[in-house]
């Protein structure tokens, strides 16, 4: 099942590495605000070439609160061991667009603030 929709990213900051096999990999931790006292917390994975040049085209950028319009696969609920005890959602990045932090709103008010030169749409070649 596909997840997409606006998160945030947390105060934590985007981990770039190398995966197993070789391959660049981005870990995003991302919060999704579903009402004033809820968030819940998403631990999103991309790896290949689409993840390396988003992040070279827009890592000075991802700073906390930075919103990212994401489309997700392979979601998982695990809970973490810790005091008191919290569960994220771990997934698999398909693609994902960086909003710009001027922009605010309605996707169309985006599209109208953002020029396709600013907001990076990159996808996932697998």
């Amino acid at each position: 099942m596909r997840h997409t929709g606006t998160l945030f990213l947390s105060r934590t900051p985007p981990q770039a590495s190398t995966a197993l096999c070789g391959a660049f990999q981005l870990q995003l931790l991302l919060l999704d605000r579903l009402g004033p006292h809820h968030t819940e917390l998403w631990r999103a994975t991309w790896t290949g070439v689409a993840a390396q040049r988003f992040w070279q085209t827009h890592h000075a950028a991802l700073l906390p609160g930075t919103a990212l319009v994401v489309e997700l696969d392979r979601a998982r609920i695990h809970t973490l061991a810790c005091r008191p005890p919290r569960s994220e959602v771990q997934a698999h990045v398909i693609h994902s667009v960086h909003w710009c932090r001027r922009a605010a709103g309605s996707l169309q008010a985006l599209q109208r603030a953002c020029p396709a030169a600013a907001c990076d749409v990159t996808r996932a070649i697998d």
